[in-house]
């Protein structure tokens, strides 16, 4: 696992980047929304639909309303994708994890960060995958025997996939990408953003329990 410095460092070199970029070119890009307020240059990005703020020149990333700190995680991921994103529009066809450059490499730390919680979580309880992923925003769709789709970015979909399994097979779950994600994240980034997509789930779904 990285250590709270390896995303330090991460963050710090992505900040370097993206100074050097215009930020009314990256919206474009992007798809992301433009403002200029207070003598700074801004982006509103939707991550998973919530709307988070990246201000020039510092280029700090914070909620929409300004309030609290975002998980480092999350911040390196919003900047990767201002830093890497070609514009390219979606394809509307999917891939899985194996698909896309050395995910064969990553496969193994994708199962765990991603698949695995999926399928602990829900594999038992389509149901309340459904009922949490509605309420999280998530788009249903007609995959296995539940799925949805999730904006993670304006380009970036993300879907999951679960089985519900039988006699013969266990549940299953697969989380999907259109396959021109390689064209806005690198591989590693994938990864993290599928646990990213889960995890907010996984919350959701301990207070949807507590509270039934």
């Amino acid at each position: 696992m990285p250590r709270i410095d390896d995303y330090k460092a991460a963050r710090a070199l992505a900040v370097a980047e993206l100074k050097k970029i215009n930020p009314k070119r990256l919206a474009g890009l992007s798809r992301c929304e433009y403002f200029y307020e207070d003598d700074h240059d801004g982006l509103i990005v939707l991550f998973f639909g919530q709307e988070r703020l990246v201000i020039w020149p510092e280029v700090s990333v914070t909620p929409g309303d300004g309030r609290g700190e975002l998980p480092l995680t999350e911040q390196i991921l919003i900047l990767h994708y201002l830093m890497n994103t070609t514009g390219e529009p979606l394809s509307g066809r999917d891939i899985d994890f194996r698909q896309v450059p050395e995910g064969g490499f990553y496969w193994s730390a994708f199962v765990s960060r991603a698949k695995k919680p999926l399928l602990e979580t829900f594999g038992h309880d389509l149901d309340l995958y459904l009922e949490v992923a509605g309420a999280l925003g998530g788009t249903p769709g007609t995959l296995g025997d539940a799925s949805a789709t999730f904006m993670a970015f304006p380009l970036v979909p993300v879907t999951h996939v679960l089985w519900r399994g039988d006699e013969e097979f266990p549940p299953d779950a697969n989380i999907l990408f259109d396959e021109t994600i390689p064209r806005h994240l690198s591989t590693e980034d994938i990864a993290a953003l599928a646990g990213s997509s889960v995890y907010r789930l996984m919350g959701a779904a301990h207070k949807m329990r507590k509270s039934h």
